[in-house]
């Protein structure tokens, strides 16, 4: 029994033995993986999304993928990367892939250096094409605190810089091609985030020097946008909220001053937003966005609003240099203006102090006969003034009474068609003059070709406010001068009241950038010139001998 057992036991031993070696052994299971591996695939079910920027290989995921199913991409430490282009220096940090430096190699700042359109506030990070997810502040920090990969590549587009960054179960992806103007084409894509994101310009454009924000016309940068119509300006005391609104395909949105422009122009259907952002030295700030879902494609310009550089590229940007007063558009008018400045300055002499000279000239000729015309009524209203003040005393006690008043009307009308006159004579040739010279008042203020431009002597910039008032002195010198030659009809009260014109304009222009001031002081000598012309023709028509014969005879009977 004992045998049988050991028999028994010794060939289940056997057999035991015999299956280990002769059967198949199963796959031993893999070591479990961390989830931040670089090396982790993507399962099959997640396939990449389509239309995203970049290769295949590099195209962020859905948000509904989880964090291990991300592929960490950055950098190891902060670097800046410069891009270096004829017009302009870019440069970024891959911390956040936001741009920290724009100078543009054509403009100066008034220390003579090149003109930084980066707004710097030590107090806090720049912020240009930065990432606001709004409620996800996490998404917000992790998008513009992270360090991005950044790779370099140059195609027959221009230089290409692409940075990456994804980890948490997030990826951003920003390219931007740099061509040789302005315009920079930007390809910006997130997965894993809120689907809307705002894409950052400011808060702020370029650094002012205190020189300039004493300059009415520099001022501190506000927004603008162009809804698909016109372009609509926003100063920067006026955003004291959050404001919003729907941006159509070639709408745009960003940051101007007076001179210079920073915009993104959505390829396709976005919003735009405006916020406040406050600033220890300018007390508010603005703050431009384009909010787009998921990925935006768009054009950024930062550069000069230069009238010939925005309507070549055919995007609308040159509604931002606007010629409206009061509503009404004189464009047409002040572009007329502008070539003929840019005409005198390239052909005659490469001085803009002398253009606006020879264009204020220019313009004064165009409206002699107008002048003329006024100065003619004028003269006439001069001499009709004791008779009208008769009609107006002997209905002096009549002021409440309807009809009496209706009778001095019909009297004095009665006088105006003896004696030839219209009494809109004088006031009509002024008023159609008035459109030029106010869209010449707005192009001397918003032409960029007159910044730091010199004139002579101490005049070294015609945008800059004249330090020494010699130009606003002399220009208050020729409205006097100007006043005691033009007719008037005016009561002793009110010429006391005109005595002061000359001084309020003259507080009114000190402020102003000296192109201004000369253009108006040049503008009052050839009035005065052109008054004394016309006190010669009205003088050589009174003494010219009276008509003898027919034509004598030929008025006594008219």
């Amino acid at each position: 029994m004992e045998k049988r057992l050991l028999i028994a036991a010794a060939l289940s031993v056997a057999v035991l033995v015999l299956w280990e070696v002769i059967a198949p052994k199963p796959p031993s299971p893999e070591p479990a993986r961390s989830p931040v591996a670089v090396s982790t695939p993507a399962p099959a079910a997640a396939p990449a999304a389509p239309g995203a920027p970049g290769s295949a290989a590099a195209r962020p995921v859905p948000a509904a993928v989880p964090a291990a199913a991300v592929p960490e991409v950055s950098a190891p430490a902060e670097e800046r990367v410069v891009v270096d282009r004829p017009l302009y220096r870019a440069v970024f940090s891959n911390r956040g892939a936001v741009l920290v430096s724009y100078i543009l190699k054509k403009y100066d700042d008034d220390q003579g250096q090149p003109l930084e359109m980066v707004h710097f506030d030590p107090a806090a990070r720049p912020s240009d094409l930065s990432l606001d997810f709004g409620a996800d502040a996490e998404a917000t920090r992790a998008a513009n605190a992270s360090l991005y990969q950044a790779t370099r590549t140059r195609d027959v587009s221009g230089e290409r810089i692409r940075f990456r960054f994804s980890g948490s179960g997030r990826a951003i992806d920003k390219t931007f091609v740099f061509g040789d103007g302005y315009l920079i084409s930007t390809e910006i894509a997130c997965a894993g985030t809120p689907p809307d994101f705002a894409v950052n310009l400011g808060p702020g454009l370029r650094n002012l020097s205190a020189k300039e924000k004493e300059n009415r016309f520099t001022g501190s940068s506000g927004a603008v946008y162009f809804d698909g119509e016109r372009a609509h300006a926003v100063p920067h005391q006026k955003v004291d909220a959050v404001q919003q609104g729907a941006l159509p395909a070639g709408g745009f949105v960003g940051l101007e001053d007076n001179y210079f422009l920073a915009v993104l122009v959505p390829e396709s259907a976005a919003a735009w937003k405006l916020e406040p952002v406050k600033d220890p030295k300018n007390g508010v700030e603005v703050r431009a966005s384009a909010v787009a879902a998921r990925s935006l494609k768009a054009k950024l310009f930062i550069g000069p609003k230069d009238l010939d550089v925005l309507n070549a590229l055919n995007l609308h940007l040159e509604e931002t240099v606007s010629f409206r007063t009061m509503g009404i558009n004189l464009g047409w008018i002040a572009k007329g203006l502008i070539w003929l400045l840019k005409a005198a300055h390239r052909y005659v002499i490469p001085n803009w102090g002398v253009a606006i000279l020879i264009v204020t000239f220019l313009v004064r000729l165009l409206l002699f006969p107008l002048m003329h015309k006024s100065f003619v009524g004028m003269k006439k209203m001069q001499k009709l003034q004791p008779k009208i003040n008769a009609i107006k005393d002997r209905y002096k006690k009549a002021k409440i009474d309807a009809e009496q008043r209706n009778k001095m009307n019909q009297e004095m009308m009665a006088l105006y068609q003896s004696e030839g006159y219209n009494p809109m004579s004088g006031c009509l040739p002024m008023l159609l003059q008035l459109p030029i010279l106010v869209a010449f008042y707005n192009v001397l203020s918003k032409t960029i070709e007159l910044r730091h431009a010199p004139f002579v002597f101490w005049i070294k910039d015609l945008s800059a406010i004249d330090s020494s008032y010699v130009l606003v002195i002399f220009m208050i010198l020729s409205m006097y001068a100007q006043q005691a030659m033009t007719p008037s009809t005016l009561d002793p009260a009110q010429k006391k009241i005109f005595m002061f014109m000359p001084v309020i304009w003259g507080f009114f222009l000190k402020d102003m950038p000296s192109g201004l001031v000369l253009y108006w002081l040049f503008s009052n000598l050839l009035t005065i010139v052109q008054q004394l012309v016309m006190n010669r023709i009205v003088k050589e028509d009174d003494s010219s001998p009276p008509p003898r014969g027919a034509k004598a005879l030929k008025q006594a009977r008219a």
